[in-house]
């Protein structure tokens, strides 16, 4: 339970702290409305093997092109929109990638059950999580 929430925090600071930082500080500026943050359906095990990753793609197909890598958490489109099996979500940069929408699930800390997740643009004006 706790390498998961250590791996759920690792997640986090790489979304909102991907981008290079300045002295003032990255932080949120407003609620981006239309999204909401998921996390990736994966048990615990499978959240501390660092050879399984999830990937993303251009467009909702695996023929689109891979873009990248899923994060445990992330800012899927709400309601999600899904085609071809394929869910809508923002990458940390501020693009529209797609990911399995098998691999999604709602957001939910189990350390902290009151804890919430609120996708907002954050000060660099990407994407990131407040």
């Amino acid at each position: 339970m706790r390498r998961f929430t250590i791996y759920v925090c690792a997640g986090v600071l790489i979304i909102t702290c991907g981008q290079r930082m300045k002295a003032e500080g990255l932080h949120a500026v407003r609620p981006l409305a239309g999204y909401a943050c998921m996390m990736l359906n994966l048990t615990d095990a499978q959240m501390r093997d660092n050879s399984l990753v999830v990937p993303v793609y251009a467009g909702p197909s695996t023929t689109s092109g891979r873009v990248g890598n899923a994060s445990a958490i992330v800012i899927a489109k709400s309601p999600l929109h899904i085609v071809n099996g394929f869910a809508e979500m923002l990458f940390p940069n501020g693009a529209t990638v797609w990911i399995d929408a098998k691999m999604l699930r709602p957001y939910h800390s189990e350390s902290n059950p009151t804890a919430h997740c609120t996708p907002s643009l954050m000060s660099n004006g990407k994407p990131g999580l407040g």
